[in-house]
């Protein structure tokens, strides 16, 4: 069967354009089967007490929508509720509606919605119920995790919680993602490795400014893989963060574009000027595979993943591309010619694309053949999830078959384990067409 297909970009443009008030997440897949809502948190001071900023995203597939005046609608209630010692502290509630222009937008796995719902606390042992109830469906999730507030001690240097974010801009709006003049959206899921491969954090240091001298202090930032190595290491001057009414702050960009797969730990880290640790903040995320990271460390692969998406002339030209800095440079360059949104950070089309090679490396992988050079991994890429799958793994005289169907594009592919061997060809008649 001929592998080599023109890529379909008006359809991805019309499924996958991101909504608003929305982000693309890297991998639909990888996240745990199962799981409506993602729950994340930071806390920040707030004189002797705490800011416990919530985050939580839930994505599309995920919430029930109904048709109202020519939109999708989709409506959900927030409650949170933090418990010491086994009594209710405080709690909040949040109630949030959200549209999206069609059918196909309500069926995303990869658009999303985030939202941020705050608490306030002093120091102490916590436990935070996170509880959402659809309003559409009434169907409810829950969410439980420990948190510790640290003591707040005058004169005493303390790191804030760290909080991860896929996006750093510069915005003077008034959305509740706004950290000192910048659009600080959190990731939530502490998943990373998406085709930018890297991820920046927000922090704020208290207890410096103004009776200690910040250029006394020496900051450093790790990242520690699964084996306790240490992968990434940085320290600048504690005098170079920017202060804002007696606290320090930071933005941090954490490449990961040489950072294989595995379970990491960021960590920072204040010492004085005798090189004694003061003070110290970290959270633990996972890397995941990561495009750049194959440009990086194997090119003739990150090329061939483009095989879909690529003309023979722009697969040839990059092949050809010498030195690590210039084939970064053709890379980002190849991308930026096909982003349908090139004035948004974000570039759908590359995100959407590297999602379905993820996932077709994951499920349709046989032996020496990895899962995006299978019949059915390339029919995946280049349409993505099917609407429905029809399996026939055992019937008396007959090759194990599926049928893909796809009813917003008025197509089905007939794939048949031809050997016996557990790869699923695709038959007559699909002959490449659009």
């Amino acid at each position: 069967m001929k592998r080599k297909i023109a890529f379909l970009f008006p359809i991805l443009f019309l499924f996958f354009l991101p909504l608003a008030f929305s982000q693309t997440d890297f991998g639909y897949q990888e996240e745990p089967e199962g799981q409506d809502v993602f729950v994340d948190y930071a806390y920040f001071s707030e004189g002797n007490s705490w800011r416990l900023e919530v985050y939580y995203k839930i994505f599309n597939n995920k919430m029930t929508f109904v048709k109202d005046q020519g939109k999708f609608k989709a409506s959900h209630e927030i409650e949170l509720v933090l418990f010491n010692k086994g009594k209710q502290y405080t709690a909040s509630s949040h109630e949030e509606e959200f549209a999206v222009d069609n059918y196909q937008e309500t069926r995303s796995a990869a658009a999303f919605l985030i939202n941020r719902v705050d608490l306030f606390a002093p120091a102490g042992e916590y436990k935070l119920s996170f509880t959402l109830n659809d309003h559409n469906s009434n169907r409810v999730s829950k969410f439980e995790q420990m948190v510790t507030l640290p003591a707040i001690k005058i004169g005493e240097p303390l790191f804030s919680g760290l909080e991860l974010a896929r996006s750093v801009e510069e915005d003077k709006d008034s959305s509740k993602f706004v950290k000192r003049g910048k659009k600080v959206v959190p990731s939530v899921s502490d998943l990373f490795g998406d085709p930018e491969g890297f991820f920046w954090i927000y922090f704020e240091l208290y207890g410096i400014l103004p009776a200690l001298r910040a250029e006394d202090y020496r900051l450093g930032y790790e990242l520690e893989g699964s084996n306790k190595a240490i992968i990434l290491r940085d320290t600048s001057s504690a005098a170079l963060l920017p202060a804002f009414d007696q606290t320090l702050y930071g933005f941090k960009k954490i490449d990961l574009s040489s950072v294989p797969d595995q379970a990491c730990t960021i960590r920072l880290k204040l010492f004085d000027r005798g090189g004694n640790l003061i003070a110290k903040a970290q959270k633990d995320l996972k890397v995941e595979w990561s495009p750049l990271y194959q440009v990086n460390t194997n090119w003739v692969r990150a090329v061939d993943l483009l095989r879909y998406v690529a003309s023979d002339k722009e697969l040839k030209e990059l092949r050809e591309t010498k030195g690590k800095e210039e084939r970064i440079k053709k890379w980002r360059g190849f991308w930026k010619s096909k982003d349908p949104t090139p004035d948004t950070p974000e570039n759908e089309l590359m995100e959407e694309y590297y999602k379905r090679i993820k996932y077709a490396n994951e499920h349709f992988g046989i032996y020496d053949k990895e899962g995006y050079k299978t019949d059915m991994g390339l029919v995946f890429v280049k349409f993505g999830p099917p609407d429905e799958i029809d399996r026939h793994p055992f019937e008396l005289d007959v090759r194990a078959y599926q049928v893909w169907y796809y009813y917003r594009l008025n197509r089905k592919f007939l794939f048949v384990d031809v050997n016996g061997y557990g790869e699923y060809e695709v038959q007559y008649p699909y002959d490449g067409r659009r």
